[in-house]
């Protein structure tokens, strides 16, 4: 048997599990916490003992994806030796994500308008680990002499900023809330192309 505190821990990660499961299936905003009890065949002050309302829980939901996200990701940095090829797979990693979110309800305008306030830190840290494993790859371009950049970590912020213009730009101009595969194969020939260039500026020029 664990201590107390390890036994908390896992009880909060299963209640996790399965609210970030109802989120997906019908959205954070449709979802109540009586319906994640049930799921959980526990009583409603059993959950409120771990997460006192919705919005923390989704935010706790919100992080365990960010970490599982950012986890893969460095997993190919670590595996790829080729910077260039790194940069191209993060920004289409990042996209599919995003399609991920949006489709699932996670990032709906209505949920998002819900729960900026409680998430927007989560939502801070999450671009700056981001921003951190740009600069992973940045600096081993740099290492190897493929890249040359002024600053890592402004050159970083630059890419994860197009990155993020390109997808708002896309889903305004649409007026979309949601995207289908045919939208989705729009988009990432956009990010595929805006990587290329981005790159193409990066690399060193003896």
């Amino acid at each position: 048997m664990g201590t107390y505190s390890e036994q908390k821990e896992d009880k909060a990660g299963l209640i996790i599990s399965a609210a970030q499961k109802l989120f997906g299936l019908y959205g954070a905003e449709k979802t109540s916490m009586r319906e994640i009890a049930e799921g959980l065949h526990i009583s409603k002050a059993s959950l409120y003992y771990y997460f006192p309302d919705k919005e923390n829980l989704y935010k706790a939901v919100i992080e365990k994806e960010q970490a599982e996200f950012l986890g893969t990701l460095e997993k190919n940095i670590i595996d790829n030796s080729d910077p260039a090829e790194c940069l191209r797979r993060y920004a289409l990693n990042r996209l599919s994500y995003f399609k991920y979110l949006v489709n699932l309800g996670r990032v709906s305008p209505e949920s998002i308008s819900d729960f900026k306030p409680l998430i927007a830190d989560s939502f801070r840290n999450f671009r700056e680990k981001e921003k951190k494993l740009v600069m992973q790859i940045l600096e081993k371009g740099e290492n190897i002499g493929q890249f040359k950049t002024r600053d890592t970590y402004e050159t970083a912020s630059l890419f994860l900023d197009i990155l993020r213009g390109l997808r708002s730009v896309f889903f305004n101009n649409k007026k979309l809330v949601s995207i289908n595969d045919e939208e989705y194969k729009e988009l990432s020939r956009r990010v595929e192309a805006a990587t290329d260039i981005f790159i193409k500026g990066l690399m060193y020029k003896k």
